[in-house]
């Protein structure tokens, strides 16, 4: 279920960011109010709000970490890939153009970091062992 759940949580959450960066592309980069990495990564968050949700309680359905350490993790996670997809969509986008640079940096955020710190990290062994950690000192 993780690789299935999760590629079904990142096209969800993928499909929401497209939509925000389609709009922001057409309107507010046109208009020359926002360059195409900040549209890019203020799209990410959108995704990264519903990704986050889908992981925590659909996905993964790990609870051994406090929702506090994982959201903490996840936001460091995703906003560290919305960094970096700004970054190298805003890169991409000179050489292929915006759309085709949007979508193979997704992919490439996706495969060589989203989804292995999702797995390993947030909502994996790690979470667990933090929250034995926070037991063995009485944090909630």
């Amino acid at each position: 279920m993780d690789v299935s759940g999760s590629s079904v949580a990142s096209f969800v959450a993928t499909a929401s960011d497209g939509l925000v960066y389609a709009a922001f592309v057409h309107t507010l980069v046109a208009w020359g109010l926002l360059s195409v990495g900040v549209s890019a990564g203020l799209a990410a968050v959108v995704g990264g709000v519903i990704h986050y949700s889908m992981c925590r309680f659909w996905v993964f359905r790990r609870f051994d970490a406090s929702l506090r350490w994982s959201a903490l993790t996840y936001f460091a996670m995703s906003g560290s890939a919305a960094v970096g997809h700004g970054l190298l969509t805003e890169w991409l986008a000179g050489i292929v153009g915006a759309g085709w640079g949007w979508g193979a940096s997704k992919g490439l955020i996706w495969i060589l970091w989203t989804y292995p710190l999702s797995r390993y990290v947030v909502f994996g062994g790690l979470a667990g062992k933090n929250a034995e950690e926070e037991a063995e000192h009485g944090v909630a």
